[in-house]
């Protein structure tokens, strides 16, 4: 068997880029994700492309956008007959393994659920961090009795511990999905990022950094937010900080391609998004994640691998979510298969000189949830260094245009001044090219009455979810594709 690199890959849940103190973040604690900063390399410009839980995972799991792979909103499956990156590296002799929150899915996980692993030790999704259950492939469900992160942590580590005892000429692929810090489920909190061990209520509201795009009416709550939210990822980093050690005790630290990120950001109130039970507002604003704003698509990417990524370095490589499955391929000497989307970067990675995109391809596909027909609005974006631009297929056929030089926090709406017509221009002309390269049928494409959600013949990931739709939603549905449902 080749000599090939293991890999951990962990993601947290709505953590935006900004939230760490290795990227400059002044007030949060992340001492041991620091450490993997220091020893590995960070992608400063990382996002995620379709800024959604489900979404997310679809892209990194196929290397393919979210029209391509079927995961085109919370609660959809993925399309069958695709090869996920677990499926690449089991070809290739690896072990493979997903633990936490999959999103994908509900257990039990018959081998034909598994998206490829060889162990899933899941569930589907919560955010009440003390009553979490998950399935282990067909058995369970088995309660985790502590904090969640916690919980899944150690069976992470405990898989990592018994590979490497039973089988340690074999490499191993392991994915871990924590659910914080995103807002919590719970009934009863007052404090929607409150559930967390006590032990991290460490930070004092009125030293939060309040953006200054947050209204001014919602500045006081969100000091209240950002200190628990900062807690809980305080919380993380304690994870991260037994996953090095672990990694180290067991000697294969050198020897491990070790990934941290995140599926999306979180608005946290910025630019007056707030959350989907936000009843007092109008439901273009009830997202806090699914824009093309900076706080929600905009992900911290941290890799470390000693044995071949020089450390303490940070570059501006333009990284996508899609592009994640081909740069560790490449990164473990394993061919990417020619369905694959995203590029290529693991040049990048190695300090090495390389073509990569000047821009990444943004998209919302649906809904938020399936039990909505109103929220966001469904768009197509495009981010490069200097600008972020996006049009819509609903809302009128909104657009926008951010010069991110001139206006970081994104205040200033350009794309009807005169001066940067021009700039419209190419922008919109960049929008296209990534919908014709991709195939994605934006544009052209038939769409089901009630949400105006693309019709691609997406599934849902349960009956459960598709007796929430709105009653208008099914029959759509049913009218396009009244077999095989679900």
């Amino acid at each position: 068997m080749a000599d090939y690199p293991n890999i951990v890959f962990v993601f947290a849940d709505q953590l935006r880029y900004t939230a760490l103190a290795c990227n400059g973040n002044q007030i949060v604690r992340t001492p041991h994700i620091d450490r993997l900063a220091r020893e590995g390399v960070s992608f400063d410009q990382a996002f995620s492309s379709c800024p959604i839980c489900s979404p997310y995972r679809g892209q990194v799991f196929t290397g393919r956008y979210s029209h391509a792979n079927g995961v085109m909103c919370n609660e959809y499956r993925m399309r069958p007959g695709q090869r996920t990156i677990a499926h690449v590296l089991r070809d290739a002799g690896y072990r493979t393994a997903f633990v936490g929150k999959l999103h994908l899915g509900h257990g039990p996980y018959t081998e034909d659920e598994r998206l490829g692993f060889d162990d899933m030790i899941a569930y589907n999704c919560t955010h009440q961090y003390y009553k979490v259950s998950v399935h282990h492939n067909e058995d369970g469900p088995y309660p985790i009795r502590e904090y969640a992160p916690r919980g899944e942590t150690q069976l992470a580590l405990d898989y990592i511990r018994n590979h490497t005892a039973r089988s340690p000429g074999q490499p191993f692929c392991l994915f871990m999905s924590w659910g914080p810090p995103h807002w919590t489920t719970c009934q009863g909190y007052e404090r929607e990022y409150g559930v967390y061990p006590r032990e991290y209520d460490v930070y004092d509201p009125q030293e939060m950094d309040v953006s200054r795009n947050v209204p001014g009416p919602l500045r006081e709550y969100t000091k209240r937010e950002l200190a628990d939210y900062y807690a809980m990822t305080t919380s993380l980093d304690d994870c991260v900080g037994e996953i090095t050690r672990s990694l180290d005790e067991l000697g294969i630290a050198d020897d491990t391609i070790l990934c941290f990120s995140s599926d999306h950001g979180d608005h946290l109130n910025a630019h007056g998004y707030g959350k989907p039970g936000y009843g007092w507002e109008p439901p273009y604003l009830r997202g806090s994640k699914a824009t093309p704003h900076d706080e929600a698509i905009h992900i911290p990417f941290v890799m470390r691998y000693p044995k071949a990524v020089p450390a303490n370095r940070r570059t501006d490589a333009m990284l996508s979510s899609v592009d994640v499955m081909p740069t560790l391929l490449s990164l473990c000497g394993v061919p990417t298969p020619d369905e694959v989307q995203g590029r290529d970067l693991s040049h990048a990675a190695l300090g090495r000189a390389g073509d990569g995109p000047d821009s990444v391809y943004l998209q919302i596909l649906g809904t938020g949830w399936p039990s909505r027909n109103e929220w966001i609005g469904l768009w197509r974006g495009v981010r490069t260094r200097d600008y972020v631009y996006a049009r819509w297929h609903d809302r009128g056929g909104m657009r926008v245009l951010y010069d991110l030089r001139a206006d970081p926090l994104e205040m200033n709406n350009l794309v009807d001044d005169p001066a940067c017509a021009s700039i419209v221009d190419d922008m919109e002309s960049r929008l296209r090219e990534w919908i014709a390269k991709t195939d994605d049928p934006f544009d052209t494409g038939e769409r089901l009455t009630g949400t105006g959600m693309l019709d691609l013949g997406q599934q849902l990931t349960s009956a459960r979810a598709y007796a929430s739709l709105p009653t208008a939603y099914r029959e759509a549905i049913e009218k396009y594709r009244p077999a095989d449902l679900m």
